[in-house]
């Protein structure tokens, strides 16, 4: 009787070694596919990682929203508050910025300057 425990104490050790060592293999597969295969920040955001906007602006012409930039600035993320408000986070052509953007009255609510 003892044999035959100690028998199946030996597999299951075995078997959880071999699993394991598969797993160790599969993370470092995975590490070296992402070091060879590194992501573009651009290709992602245009790939639609920013949230979508779903609410609807009235049906009256409001004219485009003009945010007059400098050159050279990109958007870093975007966060929703509610159905109103949209902060756009901007980076580069000078000091990291927020730009409030309410989605009501399609007009620049407030612009927050980070000082470097």
């Amino acid at each position: 009787m003892e044999k035959q425990g100690s028998r199946a104490l030996l597999a299951a050790v075995i078997g959880m070694g071999v699993l394991l060592a598969v797993g160790s293999l599969v993370l470092v597969g995975v590490l070296v596919h992402r070091i060879s295969h590194p992501r573009d920040s651009a290709t992602d955001a245009a790939a639609g990682a920013a949230p979508a906007v779903t609410r609807m602006l009235p049906a009256a012409d409001v004219g485009r929203l003009v945010l007059d930039e400098p050159a050279g600035t990109r958007i870093v993320s975007l966060a929703r508050q509610g159905d109103t408000l949209l902060a756009v986070a901007l980076t580069g052509g000078g000091a990291d910025r927020v730009i409030l953007w309410d989605l009501v009255h399609n007009r620049i609510a407030g612009r927050m300057q980070v000082s470097p």
